[in-house]
C-alpha cells in the first residue's frame, strides 16, 4: 500500500512516538484511499466503469485479481460480476445493505497480513453500499413508466421512483442535482414545421440528453418541450452546473434537416436546484428548479441559472 503524504499525517509527527507513527500513517492512508475511491465512483458513467474501478483498486492495493460479486434479495442470488477464476476463491465477505438484501464478495485474502485484511474489509463494506445504490438505480431505470415518444421516463414514473430513491439518498447522504430543461420557443417548432417534425426534434433532444448523462442518472419527459434530469450522487453544486452547461451546449449543437432543407437548431434554458440542500422534499426542489428556469427564460433565454433564495418567491395557487 502506498503511504500518502498528507498534512494530517505530517502533524502526527509532533504528537505520536516514532514506534506508533508508521501504524497510524497506514491507517490514515487506508482511510484516505477508500474515501478517494468513493469520490471517484460518483463520476462512473455505467456499471462496467464501476466494476473496472473496483478491479483496479483490488489489484493495486491487495494484489487481488479474482473475485465475484453476488446480490441476494429475499434469498434469491444473482451473480452481478465476476473477474478471474473461481478456483482462487477462499474468502466470502457478506454485507447486509437493506432489509432482505445482501452484497457478497468472493475472493482470496490468504496472502494478506492482518492489517490488510482489515483494510480490505473496510473497502468492501464501503463498496457494497455503493453497489447497492447502483443496483437500485438500475432497477428504477428499468421500470415500466416510459414516455412512448421519447422512451424516457414520464412524470408518473418520477413520482413512483422517488418513493424508493429519496429515503436511500437521505440515508446515504447523497446529493441530487436537479436540471429542468426547457426548449426555447418550442411551440414555434410545431407551428413552423408541423407536429411530426416537432416529435422528431423531441426524440433528438431526448437521445442527446440520455447519451450525455450517466446511466445512473435519471432523464424524464416532464411536459411538452420540457425535460427533467436528476444527477444522482453528484459531487456538488459546481459539478451540477458544469453538467448543465455541457448539456446546454450539446443540445444547441444538434440539429435536424427541416422540411425546408436547412439545419434546424434550438437553444434551451436550464434551471438548477440541489436536493437536499435547497429543499426538504424532492417536489419542492423541482419547484425551485422551475423558478430558476423561469428566471433564466426571462433573462434572455439560452441560459443556465441556479436557484437562489433571493431570486423569487413561490406563487400560491
Amino acid at each position: 500500500m502506498q503511504i500518502i503524504d498528507n498534512p494530517l499525517i505530517n502533524q502526527l509527527n509532533s504528537i505520536i512516538s516514532e514506534t506508533q507513527l508508521n501504524d497510524v500513517k497506514k491507517i490514515v492512508s487506508a482511510l484516505i484511499n477508500i474515501n478517494n475511491f468513493k469520490s471517484s465512483t460518483s463520476d462512473s458513467p455505467n456499471m462496467d466503469s464501476l466494476y473496472t474501478q473496483i478491479s483496479k483498486f483490488l489489484k493495486q492495493e491487495f494484489s487481488i485479481e479474482h473475485f465475484k460479486i453476488i446480490e441476494t434479495i429475499n434469498n434469491i442470488e444473482t451473480a452481478q460480476y465476476q473477474s478471474g477464476d473461481e478456483s482462487f476463491f477462499s474468502y466470502s465477505f457478506c454485507k447486509t445493505v437493506n432489509v432482505g438484501t445482501t452484497i457478497t464478495f468472493l475472493l482470496d485474502n490468504s496472502s494478506l497480513n492482518d492489517f490488510n485484511k482489515v483494510y480490505l474489509n473496510c473497502f468492501l463494506t464501503e463498496t457494497s453500499s455503493i453497489l447497492y445504490i447502483q443496483f437500485v438505480l438500475l432497477a428504477l431505470a428499468q421500470s415500466s413508466h416510459i414516455d412512448s415518444l421519447t422512451q424516457l421516463k414520464n412524470r408518473l414514473s418520477f413520482q413512483e421512483d422517488m418513493k424508493g430513491l429519496i429515503p436511500l439518498v437521505l440515508r446515504e447522504k447523497m446529493n441530487i442535482g436537479i436540471l429542468l430543461i426547457n426548449i426555447d420557443r418550442f411551440r414555434a417548432v410545431n407551428d413552423e414545421h408541423g407536429t411530426n417534425f416537432g416529435d422528431e426534434f423531441l426524440k433528438l433532444y431526448a437521445n442527446t440528453i440520455q447519451d450525455t448523462i450517466r446511466t445512473s442518472d435519471i432523464a424524464i419527459r416532464f411536459s411538452g418541450g420540457e425535460f427533467l434530469v436528476l444527477l444522482i450522487n453528484v459531487i456538488n453544486e459546481e459539478k451540477t452546473s458544469q453538467i448543465a452547461n455541457d448539456l446546454k451546449d450539446k443540445l444547441a449543437s444538434v440539429y435536424l434537416k427541416s422540411p425546408n432543407g436547412d439545419n434546424f437548431k434550438k437553444t434551451v434554458c436550464i434551471g438548477i436546484s440541489m436536493f437536499p440542500q435547497d429543499a426538504s422534499n424532492i417536489d419542492e426542489a423541482v419547484q425551485k428548479a422551475e423558478i430558476a428556469l423561469s428566471d433564466a427564460r426571462d433573462s434572455g433565454r439560452n441560459k443556465v441559472l441556479k436557484f437562489e433564495e433571493d431570486t423569487g418567491e413561490f406563487d400560491l395557487f
